[in-house]
């Protein structure tokens, strides 16, 4: 049997079990966290995660303790993933910062900002949680206008990647956060 979500403690234990094998191999490693595993272990805004997405350096080492720990916890093979790599393609500036820290571990996540450029980038709909992160992180960031999201997503990602389904994205966000936001027309 296998866990379908990864809680924010199964989360942290995890780091605990990575750095112990990183110190018993000699190794370092920084894991860059994304999407969801943010959302969970930085801003509380969801009880768990399906996977975790992340950008490290790997080897046959780091590789043989990630399926070591997915064999523990009973974890889908897949549990931590480097998927991320395409979206970041287009994220133009990188707003990371330590959020755990270990003897052999640092753990770095991207600011709100970035995570709602990202979000606001991959617009997906349900059973993603871009629209439901997309709004927690506006209204954590407290942006009242829409030309303040835009904004944010011009420093992070750029305004030419701002398409129809990006629009009709934020104008779903407007109505359900009852922001006076004039609507795109698409």
């Amino acid at each position: 049997m296998s866990l379908d979500k990864v809680s924010k403690e199964l989360f942290l234990e995890i780091l605990e079990v990575l750095d112990q094998e990183l110190q018993e191999n000699r190794l370092e490693l920084t894991l860059n966290i994304y999407g969801g595993t943010v959302m969970m272990a930085c801003y509380d805004a969801r009880p768990a995660t399906k996977d975790v997405d992340a950008l490290f350096e790997t080897s046959p080492v780091i590789e043989n303790i990630l399926t070591g720990i997915a064999e523990t916890y009973g974890l889908n093979k897949n549990w931590i993933n480097q998927d991320v790599k395409e979206p970041l393609k287009y994220v133009k500036q990188q707003n990371l910062k330590e959020v755990y820290k270990f003897k052999n571990l640092k753990v770095f996540a991207p600011s709100a900002e970035q995570m709602l450029a990202m979000k606001i980038l991959s617009a997906r709909p349900e059973p993603y949680r871009d629209f439901s992160d997309a709004e927690y992180l506006i209204e954590y960031l407290k942006l009242e206008t829409l030309e303040q999201v835009l904004n944010i997503f011009d420093q992070y990602i750029g305004r030419k990647y701002l398409g129809d389904r990006q629009k009709i994205f934020l104008n779903y966000i407007g109505k359900d956060l009852g922001k006076p936001w004039k609507e795109f027309s698409v």
